[in-house]
């Protein structure tokens, strides 16, 4: 994909449109395209390396697994979203692994040759630190909603933040492609009771579902601004600096 396209592609998160067109360049420049095919890990929990990550094309699974083996899925990340800041920032560990769910393209930009250039262009790491931002916010959403919702009004909010891209999607999307039981690990329940509450909320007619994907019938206007959407938990707006 040529540079100039990419770009295009890369301007509908909102994000990357809010960063100086510097910093988009260098991004798209230090960049390398990275191909997974399902099931194939990114990185793994623990791993100690930097870099930022963007899913171009299919998702990727964020999940942890407990010395059990039971897995807790943190989210889906789809095109355009970005993710990997918070080892680049404090260069930990990473807190999840990240697993392809179906065939998937993943631009990587790597710390070693990131983190000089920030260094070199010390103003952009505020933007670096801004998206690491706008994560905290939805996870403190999310840790909230246990005690106000109930279990279908939070399937509904996940739906809807997944495809919203978590808030950093200019056009949030209506279909949201992960299967019924990475929906029960994201809520941390078991399957039959994800399904029950699917069932409701396909019968209230909020969503419908065929096989692996669910189709959102809420209004794109009527997102929750405070899980997730543009307000609360996205980037500034575009400035003159956007390409």
């Amino acid at each position: 994909m040529k540079n100039v396209t990419l770009r295009r592609a890369l301007s509908s998160d909102r994000w990357y449109r809010s960063c100086h067109s510097e910093l988009q360049t260098a991004l798209v420049t230090l960049a390398r395209p990275v191909r997974l095919a399902h099931g194939e890990e990114l990185f793994l929990l623990g791993e100690h390396s930097q870099g930022l990550f963007c899913v171009l094309e299919g998702a990727l699974l964020l999940s942890n697994v407990n010395k059990d083996g039971q897995v807790a899925v943190l989210s889906q990340v789809e095109p355009v979203q970005w993710f990997g800041e918070i080892s680049t920032i404090d260069r930990g560990p990473r807190h999840f692994s990240a697993y392809a769910n179906g065939d998937t393209q993943v631009l990587c930009v790597d710390g070693a040759r990131l983190e000089p250039w920030l260094n070199a262009h010390p103003l952009y790491w505020r933007d670096v630190s801004v998206l690491a931002c706008c994560k905290l916010r939805v996870a403190l959403d999310v840790i909230q909603e246990p005690a106000f919702f109930t279990l279908e009004q939070r399937i509904l909010k996940r739906l809807e933040r997944i495809a919203s891209g978590y808030g950093s999607r200019v056009t949030p999307g209506k279909h949201v492609q992960v299967p019924q039981e990475v929906i029960a690990q994201m809520m941390g329940v078991s399957r039959q009771s994800a399904n029950r509450a699917l069932k409701n909320l396909e019968e209230e007619g909020l969503i419908s579902r065929s096989y692996g994907i669910v189709e959102l019938h809420t209004d794109a206007d009527t997102y929750d601004r405070s899980c997730g959407g543009p307000t609360a938990s996205s980037p500034p707006q575009d400035t003159e600096h956007s390409a």
